[in-house]
């Protein structure tokens, strides 16, 4: 009798579920859900395919829409960037993906992932990476490995019970750009909105966990290898990172660094080198001001010069 209860309680509960799921899927994007920073992958993926060689593909999260100055680089390289960061929480493995079948032969990628990224799943992404595969790139639902599946599934019910807010449809934008914003991104796929505006206070992360990520080690070789079949070249950098989350991280960065040179990474400078000042952060301790953008630009511009010239 209480078998036939639990299996009655489950099916009762299954289909409410199964419509909130269905809600997430059918339902479009929401006016206020479409002005969020995340639908700026549309303008960053038309960059991918129209911009014109010689292209400087830059992959991570926002330590590159809040740490990249692409002028200057364009203006000192003469190279077109397309800086495709977004949102760390997307995960590395999906911004990997994302460029992939965008990539030109001649292109040079440089992927600066968040030291995050390298332990645990977070790679895998989180509720962001949900958004990103129902509400922008539908198609890309069918190239989620499990670990990603695992990661955005338990988003969906609250994702899905969004889109029946009220809230959602009848809001007023604010005429003022927020730097979170589809509209706070320049024509390179950097946030310079907040160029001008004051500084927050920025308080450090702590230590990175123990729980190494060699899977992604793995998929970031595959990666690089796929990036040369194409006749591009594939370039490792390090984020612009605020000095006291540096040191109370130093020991797993020194990890990364270790195991990215094992895999015959090219390296771009080192982590020490993009450790920024904690008086240049803007609001975290990877989005930088105008000053920790240009500084940790002119670092990227060095160091990409070498090994342009050494090949």
């Amino acid at each position: 009798m209480l078998k036939n209860f639990l299996l009655k309680s489950s099916v009762f509960l299954y289909i409410p579920l199964t419509l909130i799921f269905l809600v997430g899927a059918i339902f479009p994007p929401t006016p206020r859900s479409s002005t969020s920073l995340l639908f700026a992958k549309i303008d960053k993926d038309k960059l991918l395919e129209e911009s014109p060689s010689p292209r400087l593909i830059m992959v991570g999260g926002s330590n590159l829409s809040f740490g990249i100055n692409s002028q200057m680089i364009k203006d000192t390289l003469d190279l077109n960037p397309i800086n495709t960061g977004i949102h760390a929480a997307i995960g590395l493995k999906y911004m990997m993906d994302n460029v992939l079948d965008k990539i030109q032969p001649g292109d040079i990628v440089v992927i600066a992932p968040e030291y995050q990224q390298f332990y645990g799943d977070a790679a895998y992404g989180r509720n962001e990476l949900l958004r990103i595969v129902v509400d922008i790139d539908r198609d890309s639902l069918n190239d989620l490995n499990r670990e990603q599946w695992l990661k955005i599934l338990p988003y969906f019910p609250k994702f899905a019970l969004s889109k029946l807010k009220p809230t959602e449809y009848f809001f007023q934008q604010s005429k003022k750009i927020g730097v979170y914003e589809r509209r706070a991104f320049n024509e390179y796929g950097d946030v310079d909105i907040h160029w001008s505006r004051p500084e927050k206070k920025v308080e450090p992360f702590g230590k990175l966990p123990n729980d190494f990520n060699e899977k992604l080690i793995q998929e970031m070789v595959d990666f690089k290898e796929k990036v040369a079949h194409k006749g591009a070249k594939l370039y490792l950098t390090f984020p612009g990172y605020q000095e006291a989350s540096f040191e109370n991280g130093k020991e797993g960065i020194v990890e990364i660094e270790k195991k990215l040179i094992e895999n015959d990474f090219v390296l771009l400078g080192s982590p020490e080198k993009y450790k920024i000042p904690n008086n240049m952060m803007y609001d975290t301790p990877y989005h930088l001001n105008k000053e920790g953008v240009d500084l940790r630009t002119q670092k990227l511009i060095e160091d990409l010069i070498k090994v342009l010239n050494k090949n």
